[in-house]
Order: C-alpha cells, then sequence, then structure tokens
C-alpha cells in the first residue's frame, strides 16, 4: 500500500495542470510551473487577447513565449521512466473528471465553462481572481493542491466581462482599495503612481463596513427622491392634460371665432355681390328699354321710308298730296346725339385708391389681431433708485413731492413744467401696464420716456392735456371723479394709453375708461415716469 501511495504522489506531481494527464513533451516557464507544450500553447490561444504577452496559466506571470517555451529534458526522463514502470491497477480517480457529463450537457451554453478544459470543457466550480481563470472540479483540486496558489482569491463562476471589471483599466491589477476623495475602487499601484497617490485610501473592506453603515440612510434617501420624483411627475402630467385641455378649448374658440369671421365676411361678400348684381340689372333693363325704343322708332322710320320712295312715282296730285299729308303728320323726333343714357349710381367704388385703402385697414387689422392674440398685459410693480438726502427717503409705494430729492429728478426746461423720477425697470418689448392712485395730487404727470421722446398725460389746473415731447397733442377737460389712473405701454403696436380706472361697483378691469391711446416709437428701452407739484402719487 505505500508503494501505491509513493506511486500516487509521484503521478500526481508528474500531472499537467491543463489536460490533467502525464506531461507529454513538458516544457517549464521561468515561474516555475510546467505543462504539457501543447496544452500551454493552446490555453494561451484561448485567452481573451492571444495577442497580448504570453502569461503563466496558474500564476499570471508574464513571460516572453518565444524564449521560455523550452522543453524540460530533466522532467522529460522522469515521465519516460514513470511510463516505462509498470501501471498500478488504480485508474479509479479518472471517473471523477467524468461524473456529471451527461447531467449538465444540456447547461453548457448557458455555464461558465472550465478554462483549463481543452477537449469537452466542463461547467466551472469556481473562478480565481488572481489567474483569471474558471476551473471545473478536477482543476480546481489541481489549482488547490498547490502551494502557492493556495491563497489566491476564488469566488463563483463569472465571466470574462466581470473579471476585467475587477481589474485596474491602468494597471492591469486587482481593485483592492478604495479612494475616498475619488470615490472610485483602485488598484495598489494607483495608490502609489498615479493622481491617487496623495487622497485618503482604504481597503474594501473598509469601504464595504463605511458603505453598509449608511446603507438603510441612504436608500431612505433615495426612496424619499424616487417619491418625491413621482409626485412631481404625476404634477406634470396632470400640468400636461391642463395643457392639453386648454389648448384643445382656445384652439376650439379660436376656430369659431374664425368662423364666425368667415361668416360675416361672406355676409358681407353676398351683400355687396347682391347689390352689385341688382344695379346691373337696373342699368341693363334701362338699356334695353332704351334699345327696345329706338327699335321701333327705327321700323317706323324704315316703313315711312319706303312709303316715300314709292310716293315719288305717283302722278296723281291728289293721292300725292293725300298720302304725303299722313305722312308728315306722323311724328318724327330728332334723336339726341349721346352714347347712352342715364344709369343709376353703383352701390360700391371700387378703384385703385379704394383697394389700396382697403387694403391698408386690413392689414392693420390683421396686425391688431395679432396683437390681441398675444399675451395679456404685465403688470408692473415698479421700482425707483432710492437715494437718501435731507433724511427723506422713498417710502412704500408711494412718492410724496417731497421725496422727489431722494430719487433722480428731472425737471424740464419748459417753464411750469411738473418734476418727474423715472422708473428701474425699462421696457423694449412686450405689454405692460402700471396703475397709479393719482387722488391726493393736484398736480401730476404719468408716461414714459426714452432715449430723446417721452410721452406723457398730464393734470394742470382741472385740465387733462397730452404731450409728446413738448408739444401737447391733446387737450381735454378733467374727468369727474378720476382718481386712479392705468397707463399701458404696448412694445409691439406702439402705442402707450392712458386708462380711467376710477370705478365705483363692478370689476375695475372691465370698466376701463379709454382716455386716449398714442402712437409712439419705442427705440430704445423706455422707462415708466412719475411726477408731481404738490401731493402725492400711489402705486397700486
Amino acid at each position: 500500500m505505500a508503494e501505491l501511495g509513493a506511486v500516487a504522489g509521484l503521478k500526481e506531481e508528474l500531472t499537467c495542470p491543463i489536460c490533467l494527464n502525464i506531461y507529454s513533451n513538458p516544457v517549464s516557464l521561468s515561474c516555475g510551473h510546467s505543462f504539457c507544450q501543447v496544452c500551454v500553447q493552446e490555453a494561451h490561444s484561448r485567452r481573451q487577447c492571444p495577442q497580448g504577452p504570453f502569461s503563466c496559466p496558474l500564476c499570471q506571470a508574464q513571460a516572453d513565449g518565444a524564449t521560455e517555451l523550452q522543453p524540460n529534458v530533466q522532467l522529460r526522463s522522469i515521465v519516460q521512466k514513470f511510463l516505462d514502470a509498470p501501471a498500478p491497477q488504480e485508474e479509479e480517480e479518472r471517473d471523477v473528471q467524468c461524473q456529471g457529463k451527461g447531467e449538465s450537457s444540456g447547461q453548457q451554453n448557458k455555464a461558465i465553462l472550465c478554462d483549463f478544459c481543452l477537449e469537452e470543457p466542463q461547467p466551472a466550480a469556481k473562478t480565481c481572481l488572481s489567474c483569471e481563470a474558471s476551473l471545473c472540479q478536477a482543476h480546481l483540486r489541481k489549482h488547490n493542491a498547490k502551494s502557492p496558489l493556495k491563497d489566491h482569491v476564488l469566488m463563483e463562476p463569472c465571466s470574462a466581462q466581470f473579471l476585467a471589471e475587477r481589474r485596474c483599466p491602468l494597471h492591469g491589477k486587482l481593485l483592492e482599495c478604495y479612494c475616498e476623495t475619488d470615490t472610485a475602487c483602485v488598484c495598489m499601484l494607483c495608490c502609489v503612481m498615479s493622481s491617487h497617490k496623495d487622497h485618503k485610501i482604504t481597503t474594501l473592506e473598509e469601504a464595504f463596513g463605511q458603505a453598509k453603515s449608511v446603507f438603510s440612510e441612504t436608500l431612505e434617501m433615495v426612496k424619499t427622491q424616487e417619491a418625491a420624483l413621482n409626485e412631481s411627475i404625476a404634477n406634470l402630467l396632470k400640468q400636461e392634460e391642463e395643457v392639453k385641455t386648454k389648448e384643445h378649448l382656445q384652439k376650439n374658440q379660436l376656430l369659431s371665432l374664425f368662423k364666425e369671421m368667415h361668416l360675416q365676411l361672406d355676409k358681407k361678400k353676398g351683400e355687396f355681390m347682391k347689390a352689385l348684381s341688382h344695379n346691373e340689372d337696373q342699368q341693363l333693363s334701362r338699356i334695353q328699354a332704351e334699345i327696345k325704343k329706338h327699335k321701333e322708332g327705327k321700323d317706323a322710320a324704315s316703313h315711312d321710308i319706303k312709303e316715300l320712295e314709292t310716293l315719288g312715282d305717283q302722278k296723281d296730285l291728289l293721292l300725292f298730296v293725300k298720302a304725303f299729308a299722313a305722312i308728315r303728320t306722323r311724328e318724327h323726333k330728332l334723336v339726341p346725339n349721346k352714347d347712352g343714357v342715364k344709369l343709376p349710381v353703383t352701390p360700391v367704388i371700387l378703384d385703385e385708391f379704394t383697394r389700396d385703402a382697403t387694403l391698408r385697414f386690413f392689414q392693420k387689422f390683421l396686425s391688431d389681431m395679432q396683437c390681441l392674440f398675444k399675451a395679456l398685459p404685465v403688470h408692473e410693480h415698479l421700482t425707483f433708485s432710492m437715494r437718501r438726502g435731507t433724511g427723506i427717503i422713498y417710502c412704500g409705494k408711494e412718492i410724496h413731492s417731497s421725496s422727489l430729492k431722494s430719487f433722480q429728478v428731472r425737471v424740464p426746461k419748459t417753464p411750469g413744467a411738473i418734476p418727474y423720477v423715472a422708473s428701474d425697470q425699462s421696457f423694449s418689448e412686450g405689454c405692460h401696464f402700471w396703475e397709479v392712485d393719482t387722488s391726493n395730487a393736484k398736480c401730476w404727470r404719468l408716461g414714459i420716456i426714452s432715449y430723446r421722446s417721452e410721452c406723457y398725460l398730464q393734470m394742470s389746473h382741472n385740465y387733462l392735456h397730452v404731450f409728446q415731447g413738448q408739444t401737447m397733442i391733446k387737450g381735454k377737460e378733467f374727468p369727474t371723479g378720476l382718481k386712479v389712473v392705468r397707463v399701458e405701454l404696448d412694445c409691439g403696436r406702439n402705442t402707450l394709453s392712458f386708462y380711467n380706472m376710477s370705478v365705483k361697483d363692478g370689476d375695475p378691469a372691465e370698466n376701463l375708461s379709454l382716455i386716449e391711446t398714442v402712437s409712439i416709437t419705442v427705440t430704445n428701452s423706455a422707462h415708466a415716469t412719475f411726477g408731481m407739484s404738490d401731493g402725492s402719487l400711489k402705486l397700486l
């Protein structure tokens, strides 16, 4: 039995780690491991990158295949002597390699196969991270029997892609450390050679412990974030439906509006066409009546001509005189020298001037419609550049006559003009409005000012004036009960409008009374202006 044990031990030492058979033409590498020459070459060719550097299938030590794969003459001699010796009757171990062949044949497509099985790869039992190889049960026992390989890290079978993710893409070493500075897994060489060398480095075990300590808290935080996102998505979906509903309603309203406009245009077109047709019928009727009358006169004249021509040959004096007298008694009026008859005036006069004027009005109508369909005017809550002076500053939304020194006060050169202040905000596009309570001021002005131009409404001596620059373009009597004025600037239409909002009952927005609309040109940013000579103005 001792002899059998010794033979079995010798056979184990003379077995190739790849094919698990006795060495055939054995070669040795610089790391000390030996393999069959054919086995080690085929194992290298089956690697992911066969064009890469040659490495030992067991310890992954890199070597030059062209110089390292030299025959091991001494090992070959030992193998030959072992094979020439009488073989003991114990080949029972072979059946261990073949167990489960039929059981797993249907699952080889899905299972991770052994990297060392050359002819019929068996399902892998473990994957060695150090060797980057998957091993079946038979090759695993051979792997674990080698003392230098016992410290290798084994894990459940995994694919080559998973193994590649566990290695540093820069150095090709196992990712065994964790960089807290960059929150990344790194290898040992990254810790001492690359950009991570001055960072805070811990082991994967420590990083795992720290991660597990805050895992529950992080999970709850992410769940909270997910719930918030779900709520936000639900709100956005609701908003999306509201937008669709609103847009659908607006489209229907717009279609209804244009349909009504088409109906009105068609109605007016029908009225004009009917009037023109009626006028045409009247004119043609008069012309045809005149033609008929002239034809009747022509027929009578032709008949008289024939009678006169026949009468010219009459020799009997009595008959001639009687016939000629009968013809002369007939009515022979001279036809006036004219080209036609007097016709009724056409109800529509469409000449080149009328056509151009109509097109201009229509273009203005389209422009006004386009402005109306834009966003509603924005209520601007204006502010001013406040400056301290003599202890008086701007208070709330009121501008007092005594506080004008606290602002950028502009006093026009025109005698008797009211000084004013300008807003911080400027306007160059869109439609904006602001409302001012003027009930506590007797003389005031409200409007806008831009580069080299201004326009404003001024109350002075119980009389309203509209100024464009220093020119008064309109004057109106003081409206009874004028307390609140709305100034509306439409940069798109280049208009400045003033409204009386001093209503006692009802919604002020529905009771706007237009004071005046002025056409302006806003070439640069326009600022709102407010001025008074006594009292105060209050922005609403």
